[in-house]
């Protein structure tokens, strides 16, 4: 495996930072944030609205007095709400950078190796961590790798025999009629390999 080539740990190399593809995971990350003060704010109007239309009453420096329970209830729950959302959203966005690193290190894995075989280097095989998502689609690639290579191979095979049949076999010249057969032969053995790739 040459240095330019992705190298592809195993299940105990950690990565050395956790934002690779970082518009994919700011965004991941900025939407759930975002979903969860929508809540917060659904929440707060919703307790807002109901709580308008009763009443309560409450000691205030030493007065009673009855006021609208959403004008009580609001300073001390939009107060508390705050802060506990803040708090949430922080530690949501902890775990979700690292939550989605283990979605976006394999893609970036995974398109280095895409990149890597698009090249030619067929011996490439894709090994992501044991932690990682995306294990299957890794397979997948090591899999179409390992076909293209069996029919490369394959077309090395007829082209080498080729090259001996033009090179007149170790010094016998076969005859017209041989030497057609086996060029059909291997014309038709090309044709059954290229019908795989559709061009």
């Amino acid at each position: 495996m040459s240095p330019s080539e992705p190298m592809l740990s195993s299940g105990k190399n950690q990565r050395r930072t956790y934002y690779i593809k970082r518009p994919f995971q700011r965004s991941f990350i900025l939407q759930f944030c975002s979903l969860m003060g929508l809540g917060c704010v659904l929440f707060a109007a919703f307790l807002y609205f109901y709580s308008t239309r009763t009443l309560t009453t409450a000691f205030v420096n030493s007065r009673l007095r009855v006021m609208s329970t959403s004008d009580f209830l609001m300073p001390a729950l939009g107060l508390s709400a705050l802060f506990v959302t803040a708090l949430v959203t922080i530690a949501a966005a902890a775990r979700l950078l690292i939550f989605s690193h283990r979605i976006a290190g394999p893609l970036s894995r995974l398109e280095k190796s895409a990149e890597t075989i698009g090249a030619g280097n067929l011996n490439l095989h894709v090994r992501l961590r044991s932690k990682d998502q995306l294990q299957d689609l890794a397979r997948s690639m090591d899999e179409m790798a390992a076909d293209l290579r069996v029919r490369i191979q394959a077309v090395k095979e007829q082209t080498n025999r080729l090259g001996r049949l033009a090179a007149g076999s170790g010094g016998q010249a076969p005859g017209r009629e041989e030497l057609l057969k086996e060029i059909k032969d291997i014309q038709a053995r090309l044709d059954e390999q290229i019908q795989h790739f559709q061009v």
